[in-house]
């Protein structure tokens, strides 16, 4: 099921982003997965209260940051179902701000009432500033005294620093970032037997292939190791390279002073995983030679973007344009330029955040 689009890019408040507008488009994408974009600098606690709990009542939402978030926008998110946010974006975790008006002359009296409301101006931004870092603190397991320092502290930090909070539960990469092994292509290796590729950072001019990463694992593997408590020889069966175990048909095999003989079936099975592997390799990578310059054929403006991602937005681009092609969410996003009169926030206002 595609996941409904909602937007909030601007300020927080009963005068643009506010409680109404989320609950509109979440009532009708009730029963559907909802994918919100955020880009805000906060605006007003008690409507960003409001819209995290209408998160949370809804059940399955997703908020994505991207560019730079702050304040109120950050904990709002909390009532989301997952938060992740951009490689690139910012993060900002802040005392509130409360308003101050004192203009002309005072007398005494009139002072001290000054005084007196400002105190208790202070005491309402305390306890404020207490239920937002008990919001940071539930979300990432951190105590409110930490909270309390980075709010006080009123720095923006980095995507991977406000992951190691625990403020969001994946970073998304920006582009020319190198494969991740996923899941797939774990239980892939896993039904074959073979052991898992470690990805490294890369090196110019010096990327190992999948087969090589495969073959310097299983060197590792029977690579002598030293035993610095006795000259006695000791046989140990190891059981825990489940994967050369599942190649070799085997519940362990026997060490010896660090070393493992193999039998020449042994290690013809090896031989042959690997073959197999590299087969597969061989074939994955023309299959997408193949569907790469399938669609390079189609017109010289895939032909010439950057990259097969890119390629595949300049294809979805002109499908787009098409009648009749609109996806459910395309047909959202026309729903909220109908919104147009609260979803626009053509400035941010959030002096008074």
């Amino acid at each position: 099921m595609n996941e409904v689009l909602i937007t909030l890019f601007g300020s927080i408040s009963q005068y643009w982003y506010d409680k109404n507008y989320m609950k509109y488009f979440l009532d009708k994408a009730k029963g559907k997965p909802v994918r919100l974009k955020v880009t805000s600098y906060g605006g007003d606690v008690a409507e960003a209260v409001a819209i995290s709990n209408l998160l949370a009542e809804h059940g399955d939402v997703t908020v994505e940051f991207i560019g730079f978030n702050a304040s109120a926008a950050t904990w709002m998110a909390f009532g989301a179902k997952r938060i992740e946010m951009h490689a690139d974006g910012m993060w900002l975790a802040h005392k509130c701000s409360v308003g101050v008006d004192i203009y002309g002359s005072l007398n005494a009296d009139q002072l001290d009432d000054k005084i007196k409301e400002l105190q208790s101006s202070k005491q309402s931004a305390e306890a404020i500033d207490l239920m937002i870092a008990k919001k940071y603190a539930d979300r990432s397991g951190k105590t409110v005294k930490d909270v309390l320092s980075l709010m006080k502290e009123s720095k923006w930090i980095a995507a991977d620093e406000v992951k190691e909070w625990g403020f969001v539960d994946e970073i998304i990469p920006g582009i020319n970032k190198r494969a991740k092994v996923t899941d797939e292509l774990t239980n892939c290796f896993n039904a074959m037997g073979l052991p898992l590729p470690v990805i490294e950072e890369a090196k110019p001019d010096s990327t190992p292939s999948m087969v090589d990463q495969i073959v310097a694992g299983i060197k590792d593997f029977f690579k002598p190791k030293e035993n610095p408590i006795t000259n006695k020889i000791v046989t140990t069966m190891r059981k825990e390279f489940i994967s050369v175990n599942q190649v070799l048909n085997v519940e362990g095999l026997e060490e010896n002073e660090g070393k493992i003989t193999l039998t020449v079936d042994q290690l013809k099975a090896i031989n042959d995983a690997i073959r197999s592997a590299k087969d597969g390799q061989t074939t994955a990578e023309n299959s997408l030679k193949a569907v790469v310059d399938d669609l390079d054929s189609l017109s010289d403006q895939v032909k010439a973007a950057a990259d097969n991602k890119a390629k595949v937005q300049v294809i979805r681009n002109v499908i787009n344009k098409v009648p009749g092609t609109q996806t459910s969410t395309k047909q959202e996003s026309t729903e909220v330029n109908k919104y147009a009169d609260i979803a626009t926030d053509p400035i941010n206002h959030y002096e008074n955040e």
